[in-house]
């Protein structure tokens, strides 16, 4: 039976959590001669789901079918609506969104007996808008789009010991080179330097009063840092694509991909391009600071219009991308669509889209990346309920698995019990 969670309340959703447990076949729950049902001890999927005011986390061996909830007595409360990051199989970060104001910064592990525990919450002077593992450190940023501090500020978390370094800044406008200012869209290892993925922007108000206007959009640009944060250099490309961005609600997340040869795939929606320039793939080469001249893929030909959103590796040169609903939309405004999904191989320039994506899509939170597996599940929201979807990489194909009562869904990880 389907329901119309939209539409549902809590008491409802209350209800239909106790159908949901009252239901499940013996396969579901387990208990021990003691009548106790025993506590899951290995690797458990996190599922961050919502209501209107609070994120709830439950865990869950199996992501393939079946159903679970954030009222059935297990789930743990996270204050707020935040934004989600795993720290490899180790801690969940919840970065609660506030402008450029503070916002609230968690992290939740497993114990040893598989059971989600907060840790110590994290003070920042900002919110966090972009952020990218290196070695064992988490660098957070924040860029500024004030005329008066045109600055990216960085923090660096260790998820292991939960020690954070920083403040560290960077001047934007010396990063742009161009007169304007670099927000940056996405953070990257590539060996012994960091990536930083940045689109330039006129610079205006945090306020709102501005836009991100460029006159560069058909300038693609990667900054390259020491792990110090000292810029080396910075690798530019025009007018093949756009800025390196895939971007909702000022934060970015993807578009900066090294591989395991060492190259680096650069993915660009051609973000407010307007036309100007296709959405597409660059290359940088192992061992050299700037684009292959020879190489470009151009996904808005090879999809016959659309533009690319967010990019997430499987492995073996083989990407799972989020794409935009419309052909010809690129906007990082929140009002554009990304609901069609496709798979690409950037070595063979091959492009295939996913079939079995869901009708009536609302939202998709931060997906789970499954290199053993070659897939990728997707947190999606219909008119319907929320669901976890499964990409398979090898036949392009989406499927339905596990099912989550709850208002809303954000994001989905998979961690590791920490002694």
């Amino acid at each position: 039976m389907k329901f119309n969670f939209k539409q549902t309340n809590r008491f409802s959703l209350a209800v239909l959590a106790l159908m949901s447990l009252a239901a499940c076949s013996d396969d579901d729950t387990v208990v021990d001669d003691g009548g106790e049902t025993p506590v899951e001890t290995g690797a458990q999927y996190l599922i961050a789901s919502t209501d209107s005011e609070n994120s709830y986390l439950n865990t869950t061996s199996d992501i393939s079918q079946g159903s679970v909830s954030p009222l059935g007595g297990t789930a743990t409360q996270v204050i707020g609506t935040p934004s989600w990051y795993f720290y490899n199989d180790i801690a969940a970060y919840s970065f609660v969104y506030n402008q450029g104001d503070p916002g609230t910064t968690q992290s939740f592990a497993l114990n040893s007996a598989g059971e989600v525990e907060a840790r110590n919450e994290i003070n920042l002077n900002v919110s966090i808008q972009s952020r990218g593992i290196v070695d064992n450190l988490m660098y957070v940023q924040y860029s500024s789009r004030n005329y008066e501090e045109p600055v990216s500020i960085f923090y660096t978390i260790n998820g292991d010991t939960q020690v954070v370094s920083g403040p560290y800044t960077i001047d934007t406008e010396a990063l742009a080179r161009n007169g304007e200012y670099a927000y940056v869209t996405d953070v990257a290892q590539w060996g012994d330097y960091v990536l930083l993925g940045f689109r330039p922007i006129k610079a205006g108000s945090d306020n709102g009063d501005s836009a991100f206007n460029s006159d560069f959009n058909d300038h693609t640009y990667v900054g390259v840092f020491n792990k110090a944060l000292e810029l080396q250099t910075v690798i530019e490309d025009e007018g093949r694509t756009g800025a390196v961005a895939g971007q909702s609600r000022s934060q970015g997340e993807t578009g900066v991909e090294p591989v395991e040869n060492g190259d680096v795939y650069v993915f660009s929606s051609a973000i407010d391009a307007e036309g100007e320039v296709p959405s597409g793939v660059l290359k940088i080469n192992n061992g050299t600071l700037a684009f292959d001249q020879d190489y470009f893929f151009d996904i808005t030909a090879a999809s016959g219009g659309y533009a690319v959103y967010r990019s997430f590796y499987v492995g073996e040169n083989t990407f799972v991308l989020q794409m935009f609903t419309e052909p010809g939309s690129g906007s990082a405004l929140p009002a554009a669509t990304r609901n069609k999904f496709a798979v690409v191989n950037v070595v063979d320039q091959t492009f295939e889209w996913v079939t079995g994506v869901p009708e009536g899509i609302t939202s998709i939170g931060a997906p789970y990346i499954d290199e053993d597996n070659n897939e990728v599940a997707f947190p999606i929201e219909t008119n319907l309920y929320p669901t976890i979807f499964i990409v398979n990489a090898d036949t392009a194909t989406m499927s339905e698995g596990i099912e989550v009562i709850a208002e809303g869904i954000s994001a989905i990880g998979k961690l590791t019990p920490q002694e």
